[in-house]
Parts: structure tokens; sequence; C-alpha cells
């Protein structure tokens, strides 16, 4: 090693300085985005993140340095022209040179950032969104959409902190008209880099109950451009237009409309302004509706009035047609009166003549039809009792033949039937199990059953084989079958 020339670390960052401090000590502008501003508040000062993207992936980065003195006067530009301080997320243009530190290592040291270029790229980002809107024909889909006649039931992306959001709530829930409303709230975060990602995923959250929800709204406090850039995203915009049910949007102060407001359903200026929209399409519906009634009410008290009176003059014209129909019936029922008595007792008179002439014919025409009657009836008689002998004396004659055959036929069955007996039992004396033994058969049993099979049996097994005369217990000590 002691021909070897070594240097200290100190002095190589020294000439590295040295060397950047002569060969690119002069201020350029630079396009880059500042992911993260880190700013500190005792200090004053601000050591930004910068880089550059393609295609969403970072191909350089570098820290920069953004000494209080210029930070309050690049702050105070940014807040004049973009309505915003300088924050993260931003796409600027800024003037600085390359700085080396023998600590820190390399940075940009900036002194100034022009807004107007900010400014610019966000118009030029959101003009890009709304012409490939167009092209795709999406860009008025959700304005087409249907929102109910009484939409109730709200489905509301904000911040639960957000004073955007509370007066949105209070004027909803406060109402003097006591409007029922339902509202539910997926949180999102709404500025900054994760704002796209978050509204998105709420908004495919809430697609899958959109048969519930009849109206999305999405809320904002006031802020910036650059605050509200997130809203000109292509995607957010997409997702917004091909919505499958109303949006409605407040989402700031600003009098630049976003490209997400454009797309909307309908957008409002403040979060309180929808609040009142909804209040108001319940005016819509309520005040006709009452004055409806109202007129309806009225119109039936003086329908009522008049027909009452109408009523009261019929009945008037009623009582005075109604007592003179009266009078007029009156005397036609005592004329009626008249004539029927006096037609009665003519009737009355003619009947009784009527009925006493029939009733003598009526007693000289039954005295003869009793007497014609007494006189068959003593014929009849006579002729019943000669034939009720003559067919006694025929069935007398029948039921002593009958008996006769009854009695022979009885005997000859019986005789015969005698015989049928003692041959069954002659039969049975034969066939019976005693017999059986006697010839020589026995009848062997194991367990109490009876012993068919020389499978069912082995070696060891006690058996009981039945005689005619007599039992006999035997163990098995081996068995053969035919086969």
């Amino acid at each position: 090693m002691t021909d070897k020339k070594i240097y200290p670390l100190s002095k190589v960052t020294k000439a590295i300085e040295r060397l950047i401090s002569e060969h690119a000590g002069n201020y350029f502008w630079v396009k880059a985005e500042i992911v993260k501003l880190n700013y500190y508040k005792q200090s004053g000062h601000c050591y930004p993140v910068l880089v550059e993207k393609k295609d969403d992936e970072i191909i350089a980065e570098i820290r920069g340095n953004i000494w209080k003195t210029n930070f309050e006067k690049i702050n105070n530009k940014f807040k004049a022209i973009l309505n915003e301080a300088l924050g993260d997320n931003m796409t600027v243009i800024f003037y600085a040179k390359v700085q080396y530190h023998s600590v820190y290592g390399l940075s940009l040291n900036i002194v100034d950032i022009d807004p107007a270029f900010t400014l610019g790229e966000l118009a030029r980002q959101k003009s890009e969104t709304i012409k490939r809107l167009k092209e795709e024909n999406i860009f008025d889909l959700n304005k087409h959409k249907k929102l109910p006649l009484l939409p109730k039931i709200i489905a509301v992306i904000s911040v639960s902190t957000s004073k955007g959001y509370q007066d949105f709530i209070n004027v909803i829930d406060n109402n003097p008209w006591q409007y029922k409303f339902q509202y539910l709230l997926f949180p999102a975060v709404l500025q900054g880099e994760r704002a796209v990602e978050t509204i998105i995923y709420q908004l495919n959250k809430i697609s899958k109950y959109s048969h519930v929800f009849d109206t999305v709204a999405i809320i904002r406090g006031g802020g910036g451009e650059v605050g509200l850039s997130s809203f000109d995203d292509y995607r957010l915009a997409r997702a917004v237009a091909t919505y499958p049910i109303p949006v409605l949007t407040g989402i700031g102060h600003s009098t630049n409309e976003t490209v997400t407001e454009m797309v909307s359903y309908r957008s409002f200026i403040t979060p309180t302004k929808i609040g009142e929209f909804l209040l108001q399409q319940y005016h819509n519906f309520s005040v006709p509706l009452n004055e409806s009634i109202t007129t309806i009410k009225h119109y039936y008290q003086r329908l009522i009035k008049e027909e009452k009176n109408k009523l009261i003059a019929t009945s008037k014209l009623f009582g005075t047609l109604v007592d003179n129909l009266f009078i007029k019936n009156k005397m036609i029922i005592n004329q009626s009166i008249k004539i029927i008595r006096q037609y009665t007792t003519h009737l009355l008179q003619t009947t009784k003549n009527d009925i006493k002439r029939s009733a003598g014919v009526l007693q000289y025409t039954s005295q003869n039809f009793i007497l014609n009657q007494n006189h068959a009836l003593k014929t009849n008689i006579d002729r019943i009792k000669n034939s009720s002998d003559r067919i006694l004396e025929n069935e007398q004659h029948y039921l002593k033949e009958l008996v006769y055959r009854l009695n022979h036929n009885t005997k000859y069955s019986l005789k015969h039937a005698n015989k049928d007996i003692k041959f069954v039992e002659n039969k049975l004396q034969i066939l019976s199990p005693t017999n059986i033994l006697k010839r020589g058969y026995s009848i062997t049993r194991i367990n109490g059953k009876i012993l068919k099979d020389i499978n069912k049996i082995s070696s060891g097994n006690i058996i009981k084989t039945e005689l005619y005369n007599g039992l006999i217990e035997s163990r098995v000590e081996q068995t053969q079958s035919k086969n």
C-alpha cells in the first residue's frame, strides 16, 4: 500500500463539489413532478423529491432544495394564480442549478417555479380527457340516466371530517319540511395521488348495490385548480360518465369546472347546493301535490254545498208532491174500498147459493157412490175368500212334499259325510308323527330347531334325536356330506 496514493473522502467530495460548481454552476429551467414537497415549518425550507415518469414508471429522480425565502416567494405566486399553495403531485417547471454537498449529496437548488406552466399542464390534461371521452361517445351517458321522482337513498363519497360533507348532511337532515332521506357514507381520499384510486374503488363498491341507491353524491370542500386535478383524470371521469345511476357532484367553489363535473348527471358549486337540489326535488313533487289537494278540497266543498242546496230544494218539492199524491191516492183508495165491499157482498151471496146447490148434489151423489161401493166390496170379499181357500190347500200339499224331500236328502248327505270323515281320519292316523317314528324314522334337533341341512352343524355341537318312544342326546364327532 506504500506505493499507492490515497485520498481522504472529504477531498474527493470537495473535488466533486468544485467540479460541479465550475462546470454546472449556471441556472436552467427543468420540468419534473413533485412527488413529495417535504416542507419543514421550523426552518421554512423544502426538500422536494423530483421525478420524471414515462408510462407511470419513474425514469429519473433527484432531490431538490428550496430555501425559506425562495419558497415564500414561490408559494405566494401559486396562491395568487392557482388559488392553492405549492404541494405534492404537481407537474412544474422550475429554475435551478446543480448543487453538490459533501454530506447531503447531489441536489437541484430551486430558486423559482412558474405556476403558469402548472396551470397550463392541468388544462392540457383536462382537454385530452374531454376529447377522449367524446371520441368514445360516453361524455353525456350519465346525464341521460333517470333520477327518481323522489331520490331518497343516497350513496355519499366523501370524507367524514370534511366541512362540505357536514354541510350537506345538515341541509338534508334539518330541513324545515321534515323530508326524510337515507344516506350512507363511502369514505375516500379526495385529493392527491390516491384520490382517483379510492374514488373509483368506492364507485365500484356502490355499483354492486345500484338497485338500492337512487343516486351517488361525490362531495368535497373548496380548493384550488391543482387540488381538483384528480377530477380531470380520464379514469375517474370515465367511471362517472358510464355509471349505472345518476351521479351528483359538489367538489368545490372553483369556477373552472372539472371533467368529472362535466360528465356527471348534475354538478353543483358546493355540497350545500346538492342538498338544496334534493330538497327541491321534493318541493317539485309536494308543492303541486298540496296545491292539487287544496284545489280538490275546495272543489268538493263547493260541490257538496251545491248538492246540499239541491237536495234541500228537491226534498221540499218531493214533500209537496208526496202530500198531493197521498191525498189523491187516499180518495182513490176510499172509492176502491166501496167498490170492493159492494162486489164482495155480491160475490159472497152468489158463492153461498152455489155452495148450497153443490152441497145437495154432493149429498145425493155420495149416497149412490157408497151403495155401489158396498155392493162391489161384498162381491170382492167373496171372491178373495174362495181364492184363499184354494191357495192354502195347494200350499199345504206342497209343504208336506218339501218336508219329505228335505228329510230324505239330509239323511243321505249325513251318511256320505260320515264315510268321508272316517276316510280322512284313517289317513291322519297313518301320517301322524308317532306312526312315522314307529316305522324307524327319527327327528333330529339342534338348539330346539329341526335339523334339515348337514351344513348347519359342526363337530362339538349337541343334538337331540327323537324316536317314537324316547329322546337321545348326543355330541357330534364328525359330519359327512352325501356329495
